[in-house]
């Protein structure tokens, strides 16, 4: 009984990219490799260190493997290694699915969207009912075009009511 409890403290814990290394790799490999014939590689919550090794992937595979980023989250990271590699990671690949606030100094209360094939869409989060769409883009909006969206808002006299109850009704139960 003793000696089952010493081998569970002697094993190492070992990471997720760490366990994908070992079950696709031999003792001689090398750091990991994506299996021969692989058409789509899904890569979720990548850091700044991951993106040297998809970048190697990416390298290798070439246009023959569909490569996912799941929640990349690039506005994060400051240093891409290269050139090379921020091209190829903010330029080259394409964001099918965009989910986020808008710049809050810009367009407050606002969220940016985008699901592939269409637009970008800035839209406004009213108290009340869903987003309201008030700009549209067909490439990822700069600051200054969220501002200028934002500025030409037009809020009708009864949504800005029903804004104005629920303030009222949310600062009673306060």
């Amino acid at each position: 009984m003793g000696r089952g409890l010493e081998k569970k403290k002697n094993k190492k814990k070992q990471g997720f990219a760490e366990k994908l290394n070992d079950e696709f790799s031999d003792e001689t490999s090398g750091p990991f490799k994506l299996p021969s014939g692989c058409e789509v590689a899904l890569f979720v919550a990548p850091t700044a260190k991951d993106l040297i090794a998809i970048r190697r992937v990416c390298d290798e595979v070439g246009m023959g493997t569909l490569v996912i980023l799941l929640n990349a989250r690039f506005e994060l990271i400051d240093n891409f290694g290269s050139e090379e590699a921020k091209q190829l990671f903010l330029e080259d690949f394409e964001k099918v699915f965009f989910l986020s606030i808008a710049p809050q100094d810009a367009a407050p209360g606002c969220l940016l969207h985008r699901a592939f094939p269409n637009d970008w869409i800035v839209a406004r989060k009213p108290k009340v009912g869903q987003p309201k769409t008030i700009g549209t883009f067909q490439s990822f909006p700069t600051h200054e075009e969220c501002r200028v969206a934002y500025e030409g808002l037009e809020i009708g006299d009864l949504e800005k009511g029903v804004e104005n109850v629920i303030e009222n009704l949310s600062s009673w139960l306060k």
